[in-house]
């Protein structure tokens, strides 16, 4: 098994390699261009799909966003990271029963 992993580790380092042979500028720069996307290249036409939006609904995201922003960032604040019941709390009864 450990073959296997250090075939698949060799066989895609050499591919990147290969592929950033004969790229010019820094290296790795082809390989982000291709598989990573920019995000501001799709600014432009997620404002205008935002635009197209009824100024009701909109309203509506924005709210609705706003809103599950504050939540989570209350729950993050409030909520502890106990993972124990409340039963779990309680001391072991060790006793006879009384019935």
């Amino acid at each position: 098994m450990f073959f296997i992993l250090r075939a698949g580790l060799v066989i895609g380092a050499l591919s990147y390699l290969a592929i950033n042979r004969d790229s010019p500028g820094p290296p790795g720069s082809l390989l982000a261009s291709v598989v990573i996307p920019r995000p501001e290249a799709a600014l432009p036409s997620l404002a205008a799909a935002w635009d197209t939006l009824p100024a009701a609904t909109r309203e509506r995201l924005m709210r609705d966003g706003a809103a599950e922003i504050g939540r989570r960032v209350a729950g993050a604040l409030v909520t502890s990271r106990d993972t124990l019941a409340e039963a779990d709390r309680q001391p072991v009864w060790r006793g006879t029963d009384n019935r």
